[in-house]
């Protein structure tokens, strides 16, 4: 029995007696006086923010209807007459809009009591309200004359009986009502006859639109319209779709159906609050949003074994498109489902990292989706997309590692991971830095010796570097740790831009400031402590209310030039620099619109990724993306402050950036038992209260907000008295004094002089 196997027998029992350990956490902050928002560590006051459903079959929210459709409320309240929809030739076709408040993932169904005839209806689905309709855009195919009641278009798609269609533009265009259209010979009817002749070419459009798909199934292999031919009384299901909000059901042929309800089997990763091994909350209810909202996120992404015709449980990158295994958004993804769902996320995650490795290329490239485009085969095949991406790949592994202490499994991955490194390495050149006609998250092509990538890649090594110190070579660990620090030299001295106060994209590009580059470079430590200021000011130059562009005169190919991705990078760049207010701030830009139920894009989920004015350029754009997740670790690791130092949190960190929070809370699962930690923090007083329950057989580091002039006591002892240490090696460095413990129960209280 491995390690990851008992630790799954443990976690168990360590829910049973989780409200046992809180409670007795919460004993000890009362009897020394505690503010009453950590006294209530055992308190499911959390609870709230969770937004996996309760249970597995899902029922809409809220109805619209168009057309001729009778008690539609009845498909929200369950109760009254069933839902009857009628469509009568000519006129518009009979349809209701159910609204699920947020994403879902699932097979729709309909509970159909009766038909009259033999009714077809459609059935799309949509992250968005705006996706679900695909307005025409076509011209006119022949001349029409003044007084034509029917034109012929190029193209019917996207007409719907009903709809407005529009002939021409500006002053001159004349708006009419579709009251039948013929796929077959291309005409269109409507009402009333035109005024004014119609020259081949014009212009046509719609302001609705026919329903349409959002989906990709292309990619996803799931997806797409759904025509449901129920024949009488019973249950008809949808097939599966991964990832929405709104279904959309039209009857499309002339006739009746009456459904007494509907809803979603849902099929993602269904997360009560019982599930959660691991939670978060603080004096921020936005903040706390974007936690739960980044946790759910990835529960949307998880496909559970036997799913869509594949045998293993998959992490995949949307909910919706692409539904595939992708290495740059496991490395958000991994820390985020391990560190809220503990050992019932670890198969997710070894399962996928398998279906990587299985797919490793001869020369050691990792694919950077090992089942890409899975429309003709569930399995998908591989896509090694970047060299970029295939490094994201070993990183993947390293951080299963770092956060389950699966130590036999990165045994058996280490070669693997060696010649991963091994063909990265193929790319630097006689500087140390790396130079690659590469694309990455943002899809562009960067050559030169590219600052992102070389950043990259001393990530990668230094990550290589800690991997051999614990399972490998010593030797092969200094190597890494030399090879390193020669790119870290590089970058400061070759691709550092005097004139930008920042790291330039390229030695192609010198003068051209880019998000990412920057902000992992703050986050890997390779910024000099007199640059960083200046660093964190470049990056500020790149901000909107909606978050950090790329750079100027950047975007993807479909014009979006706000990445989370990236944005995340600077977030964690700027905890890493010591800069939590500007943190706090990006993340209340990037991701504060994402969790605003009242956002038209709303959906529970956070974002592949946004334009300037905080829209999306393509209704295939995901909203519900792994690589976006970001805000979750973070939130746990920097500013409740709880982080793995060796494997399997063996070793921890404790480490709180409270910013302007008053208080903190929440819990981390580990292999070894749950970590809770729940802080208070009141700059006005010079007051800073810390209790933490760490498992025995454990040790790590508590580090408080003090400095030389403080007080510092732990359990009641004075540990740091105004610069001197009198217990727990007690020592002071920028801006904190931390304290080296075994595990056990601790209150740390700091009185700053």
């Amino acid at each position: 029995m491995d390690g990851s196997t008992r630790s799954l027998k443990r976690r168990s029992t360590e829910r049973r007696c989780l409200t046992i350990v809180m409670a007795a956490l919460a004993a000890t902050v009362m009897s020394v006086g505690v503010q009453p928002a950590i006294a209530r560590a055992d308190s499911p006051d959390w609870h709230s923010y969770v937004l996996g459903p309760s249970a597995a079959q899902v029922k809409p929210v809220h109805v619209d209807a168009r057309g001729k459709v009778s008690h539609p409320n009845t498909l929200v309240t369950g109760k009254g007459q069933a839902t009857k929809l009628t469509t009568v030739a000519g006129q518009a076709p009979a349809s209701v809009l159910l609204d699920f408040g947020k994403d879902v993932g699932g097979t729709p169904y309909i509970d159909v009591a009766a038909v009259s005839g033999a009714p077809s209806l459609s059935l799309v689905t949509g992250e968005a309200r705006g996706f679900l309709r695909k307005p025409a855009a076509t011209t006119v195919a022949a001349e029409a004359s003044a007084g034509a009641t029917q034109v012929k278009l190029a193209s019917t798609n996207g007409l719907e009986t009903g709809d407005k269609i529009t002939f021409g533009t500006g002053a001159g265009a004349q708006a009419r009502t579709i009251t039948a259209f013929d796929a077959a010979t291309g005409t269109v009817s409507f009402t009333p006859a035109l005024t004014d002749a119609l020259p081949v070419g014009t212009a046509v459009s719609t302001a609705l639109g026919a329903p349409a798909s959002d989906e990709s199934p292309g990619l996803a292999g799931v997806g797409g319209l759904d025509t449901l031919t129920p024949g009488g009384k019973g249950r008809v299901t949808a097939k599966f779709h991964g990832g929405f909000r709104f279904v959309l059901l039209t009857l499309t042929t002339p006739g009746t159906v009456s459904i007494s309800g509907a809803g979603v089997d849902f099929q993602a990763f269904r997360a009560t609050p019982r599930d959660y091994a691991g939670w978060f909350l603080s004096s921020d209810r936005q903040l706390n949003k974007m936690w739960y909202s980044g946790a759910y996120t990835v529960q949307l992404n998880m496909k559970a074994p036997g799913l869509n015709g594949l045998p293993d449980a998959r992490i995949y990158d949307g909910a919706k498109r692409d539904r595939s295994i992708w290495t740059g958004d496991l490395i958000v993804q991994e820390p985020t489902v391990l560190s809220t769902l503990g050992d019932a996320g670890a198969p997710y995650v070894k399962s996928s990292l398998d279906v990587l490795l299985a797919s490793q290329r001869a020369d050691g490239a990792f694919p950077g989706s090992p089942d890409f485009a899975k429309g003709r085969n569930p399995a998908g095949s591989p896509l090694f997309y970047s060299n970029n991406y295939s490094e994201y790949g070993s990183r993947a592994f390293i951080d299963y590692y770092r956060y389950t202490g699966d130590e036999a499994y990165i045994r058996a991955a280490l070669p693997a991971l060696r010649r991963e490194l091994a063909y990265n390495a193929t790319f630097v050149n006689g500087n140390d830095l790396v130079v690659s006609n590469d694309r990455d998250y943002w899809q562009a092509t960067q050559t030169g010796e590219v600052t992102k990538y070389s950043v990259d890649y001393y990530a990668l090594l230094r990550e290589m570097a800690w991997v051999e110190r614990k399972v490998g070579s010593a030797d092969a660990a200094a190597d890494d740790d030399s090879r390193a620090e020669a790119v870290k030299t590089a970058i400061n001295t070759r691709l550092w831009n005097p004139d930008l106060g920042a790291y330039g994209q390229s030695s192609d590009n010198p003068g051209r400031l880019v998000e990412d580059a920057n902000a992992a470079a703050l986050q890997y430590g390779i910024v000099p402590e007199d640059r960083r200021a200046s660093v964190l000011a470049a990056l500020k130059k790149l901000w909107t209310p909606y978050g950090t562009i790329l750079g100027p005169g950047l975007a993807d190919p479909t014009g979006h030039t706000i990445e989370p991705y990236g944005n995340g990078m600077e977030t964690a760049g700027r905890f890493a620099a010591g800069d939590t207010a500007g943190a706090f701030d990006l993340m209340r830009r990037t991701w504060g619109q994402m969790v605003d139920e009242r956002d038209p894009l709303y959906t529970g989920g956070l974002w592949e990724f946004k334009n300037n004015s905080g829209g999306v350029n393509r209704t295939t754009a995901s909203l519900a993306h792994g690589w976006a997740a970001s805000p979750t670790v973070q939130l746990t690791e920097q500013v409740l402050g709880i982080a793995p130092a060796d494997p399997g949190y063996a070793s921890w960190s404790i480490k709180p950036r409270p910013g302007t929070l008053k208080w903190s809370k929440g819990a981390v699962p580990t292999k070894n038992g749950t970590i809770t930690a729940g802080w208070t923090s009141n700059p006005g007083t010079s007051y800073f209260d810390l209790n933490a329950r760490t498992p025995s057989g454990t040790h790590g580091t508590i580090s408080v907000p003090a400095d030389e002039k403080s007080v510092v006591t732990v359990n009641g002892k004075t540990a740091w008295n105004r610069g001197k240490s009198e217990a727990y090696d007690a020592r002071a460095a920028d801006g904190y004094v931390a304290l080296n413990v075994p595990g056990g129960g601790y209150h740390v209280t700091v009185t700053r002089g």
